[in-house]
């Protein structure tokens, strides 16, 4: 998966998990990074399914 689009995504995902870790909000930060890497294994298992029927 080297598209630079869903690498910012990941990036400002990750971010925000960041952002909510470093104020002290711990359960929004556990629950943007469970959520943003189901997504991201899903979008990459997609990628994977794809590119390999081409």
């Amino acid at each position: 998966m080297n598209n630079l689009f869903w690498k910012i995504i990941w990036v400002i995902v990750y971010a925000i998990t960041a952002y909510f870790t470093f104020t002290g909000k711990m359960m929004m930060a556990m629950y943007w990074m469970a959520g943003g890497m189901l997504a991201e294994s899903v979008v990459s298992l997609i990628y994977y399914f794809v590119n390999r029927r081409k």
